[in-house]
């Protein structure tokens, strides 16, 4: 190899782990922050709900988690636009600065013994500013790591996006649980829950420096210079529906069982260990975090061998496991501390692959020049009808009936996702059709630059 050819390797790997690591620190941000609420959710009913019930405040508490929800597909709208039209890179700048500062400002906030009804209005402005910034966050950094992948590497380094969100949900287990056991009861309900809240605000400092240092992905960088030279200039949400609206209804099928089987393990959980299996808070963040410690290497490994199989095999296999593993996880739930950490372990292990395949479609469903609006509103408006629903849902099923009724639900909704895998998803064999536009589209970059230069 040459020295110049060298020189261009490096810069290009570079580039992609520049990327690699500016879109997990949001996915961990992200998933820090959100999940934080869920872990607190039995502490925030009591501080911000105090006037209604138990189990009146935990429903309450979870409105507000759910009902926030509703501003993700605002969110992916405005910053899906920004992210094509502008670049990546500025829609996740601001994405990663908003869902900071709204997560350190609930750290911040009164509670109802101190302002009354304020206190819960404040807590629902700040995770509907949370819900807007997340809009544009995980599926925008898919979309920056897939696109500088080559396709036959795409499952490796997307693997470390995956491995980010499942750092920030475990991060936040182990700092909930550090904090419960160097706190009184008192200390916790005065200022101990508010300590992992506020550590957003040096993440999102690390978030912000790492973001301002991306460059553009090449296929971007081509489909831009496309939409310069030509001579209408559409709107990439209204060109998406006119030509992928297919696709995008694909995409809303898949995140719906994503949304829904992430946020009943990081959202309701810990709430059903507690609230209906009788465990103190310290063991349920125990086994959560055995499960996630546990689950970590062997999900790093899945989605490293995703490489390896077809796009319909990988993901109809986790539809279909999820679909085996929901009853008999539910039913372990209450069967002592070491099968509840068996249960969460394997349903660990099988849903967080799952964000991959998202990953994998949000890239290679859509075309490079609308990729970011139509993957981000199909995304998040699934994860706002049952992502956000899927705790207080949970809660209700179980208060109402048991906790079985969670797991049918969860089957129900795996084996719709079993067919959206099985015959809406592309195959591997797309993916060369795929590859080749965008290296196409590459090189015709290349090659403008080139002339531009020979005229300097």
């Amino acid at each position: 190899m040459s020295t110049i050819a060298a020189s261009q390797d490096r810069e290009l790997r570079r580039k992609r782990a520049d990327a690699t690591r500016a879109g997990g620190i949001g996915n961990f941000i992200e998933f820090f922050d959100f999940s934080l609420y869920g872990f607190f959710a039995v502490m925030i009913s009591q501080l911000f709900f105090p006037t209604i019930s138990p189990v009146a405040a935990l429903l309450a508490t979870f409105a507000v988690y759910g009902g926030s929800f509703i501003m993700r597909p605002v969110g992916a709208i405005v910053f899906g636009h920004v992210a094509d039209r502008v670049g990546r890179r500025r829609a996740l700048v601001i994405a990663v600065i908003l869902m900071s500062l709204a997560t350190t400002l609930i750290g911040l906030l009164p509670t109802y013994e101190q302002i009354g009804v304020a206190a819960p209005a404040l807590l629902l402005l700040c995770r509907l500013t949370q819900a807007f910034s997340a809009g544009g966050e995980q599926s925008g950094a898919y979309v920056l790591v897939i696109e500088h992948s080559p396709v036959k590497q795409r499952g490796r380094n997307g693997s470390w996006l995956v491995v980010c969100v499942m750092g920030g949900v475990v991060s936040g287990i182990l700092l909930s649980l550090l904090m419960e056991s160097i706190t009184t009861a008192e200390q916790m309900a005065a200022w101990g829950w508010r300590v992992p809240f506020l550590v957003a605000a040096p993440l999102g400092l690390l978030g912000l420096y790492l973001r301002l240092k991306l460059q553009e992905s090449d296929a971007f960088k081509a489909a831009a210079a496309r939409v310069e030279m030509s001579e209408k200039r559409h709107i990439p949400l209204v060109q998406a529906f006119r030509t992928v609206k297919k696709e995008m209804l694909v995409l809303f099928g898949w995140v719906a069982l994503v949304s829904l089987s992430g946020y009943i393990l990081i959202g309701f959980m810990v709430t059903l260990l507690v609230k209906f299996e009788g465990y103190e808070m310290p063991a349920a963040l125990g086994i959560m975090a055995i499960g996630f410690l546990l689950g970590i290497p062997a999900v790093l490994a899945i989605c490293r061998w995703s490489d390896r199989v077809s796009r319909k095999t990988f993901a109809g296999l986790n539809a279909a496991a999820l679909v085996v593993w929901a009853i008999p996880a539910l039913m372990l739930i209450g069967q002592g501390p070491v099968a509840a950490a068996v249960a969460i372990t394997g349903w660990i292990i099988i849903m967080y692959p799952m964000n991959l395949v998202a990953g994998f479609a949000v890239v290679e469903l859509f075309p490079v020049d609308v990729r970011a609006s139509a993957s981000a509103l199909p995304y998040q408006l699934a994860f706002a009808v049952f992502g956000g629903s899927a705790p207080y849902v949970a809660t209700w099923l179980t208060s109402s009936f048991s906790s079985m009724a969670v797991a049918y639900y969860v089957t129900i909704v795996g084996v719709v996702g079993l067919f959206v895998a099985m015959f809406g998803l592309p195959n591997a064999r797309e993916m060369a059709v795929i590859s080749t536009d965008v290296d196409k589209d590459i090189a015709e970059l290349d090659d403008a630059e080139k002339e531009k230069a020979a005229v300097r």
